[in-house]
């Protein structure tokens, strides 16, 4: 009697449960294998080295049809493998949203979309280390709305109190899109003010964190800016790109500033797309010697399409850097090689990359 009376409780219940919300998992898994010039080996010791590096992203995803029509949306992302960075669930994305016709507002870790439009699509094809590096990557207690579209144009403006960070840091960006056939624009505004954004995943001292996500370190009189304007067009086979980027750290004492341009071209073929691209940055610092203090990248990139879902590439990747680099080295960060050296660096790198 009391095994049925458990049954029967069991049928009920399954007939009586509320409709749950959408839940959804996807995310990307990239291999990369690649070999770096001038590279830091340790020990003082500097010169060619084979690296590899595994990504795998995964997003858990959640949203729910309020009884208004609008809707509650919500995401959790981990970056799997990556040396150093988002070492815990929530340090990539953690944050809660509220849409409807009349655009979304959300709320905490998210990324800043100043450093999107960097990483992707400007950034991409051989210049992430370039055009994509820069330590304004989110904000971990953002506060962001996002317009619909207007006629092909949409909009975002986000604001961090800094709260958690103590005294008066605080952090905000704008950002819009437009869109008219084959034809796209974009730009974006990041500052933050008496303080500077921390990379995701690190803390203050620059070494992993499970605590501050997209954090901000107070520096009381220091503040920090970063902007880029883009655009890009597609002709047949042929895509088209261009931007100019731009940095400032105004400190008590030192106002250091850089502005890069950006313009590469891809070409597509069958399951092939074949990549090239150059980009040029001068930086200025006050009280500091400026002369020959730029750097040039040259970036190819080679793609094969190995599914609908998979993609095989072959990069390239040279970095030329003035004699005086090190003078505009506080606001950027030449991954490969620089460092160590000073000197100019060649990465050659192939992988997979496969989105699910």
């Amino acid at each position: 009697m009391f095994k049925r009376a458990l049954v029967a409780a069991s049928v009920a219940a399954v007939f009586a449960a509320p409709a749950f919300a959408d839940v959804s998992i996807s995310g990307s898994a990239e291999m990369d294998l690649f070999y770096r010039t001038n590279n830091d080996k340790g020990n003082g010791e500097t010169g060619g080295k084979l690296l590899q590096e595994i990504a795998i992203v995964v997003n858990v995803d959640g949203k729910d049809k309020l009884d208004s029509g609008d809707v509650l949306s919500w995401r959790l992302a981990q970056k799997v493998a990556t040396p150093d960075r988002f070492d815990s669930w929530g340090i990539r994305e953690a944050w809660i949203a509220y849409g409807g016709s009349w655009g979304t507002v959300k709320f905490g870790n998210q990324w800043s979309d100043t450093y999107l439009i960097q990483d992707w699509p400007y950034g991409s094809k051989g210049f992430s280390g370039t055009v994509g590096e820069t330590s304004n990557v989110g904000f971990g207690q953002g506060i962001t709305y996002a317009s619909p579209n207007f006629g092909g144009f949409n909009f975002s403006a986000t604001w961090d109190s800094g709260d958690n960070y103590g005294g008066d840091v605080q952090a905000w960006e704008v950002a819009g899109h437009f869109a008219a056939g084959n034809f796209n624009l974009d730009a974006g505004y990041y500052q933050a003010t008496d303080g500077t954004p921390v990379p995701a995943g690190r803390d203050w001292a620059g070494g992993p964190s499970s605590t501050r996500p997209n954090g901000l370190t107070q520096e009381i009189g220091t503040d920090f800016a970063n902007w880029i304007v883009g655009g890009r067009a597609t002709f047949g086979d042929f895509a088209l790109r261009a931007a100019v980027r731009g940095a400032n750290i105004d400190t008590q004492g030192a106002d250091a500033d850089q502005i890069g341009y950006l313009i590469g071209g891809t070409y597509s073929f069958g399951k092939n797309a074949l990549s090239l691209g150059y980009f040029w940055q001068e930086a200025e610092r006050d009280n500091v010697a400026q002369d020959d203090n730029d750097f040039q990248t040259i970036g190819f990139q080679w793609d094969y399409g190995l599914s609908k879902n998979t993609g095989a590439f072959l990069q390239i990747r040279h970095n030329m850097v003035g004699n005086n680099w090190d003078a505009n080295s506080v606001i950027w960060q030449n991954a490969d090689g620089k460092a160590a050296s000073k000197d100019n660096a060649t990465r050659i790198l192939v992988g997979t990359w496969t989105g699910f």
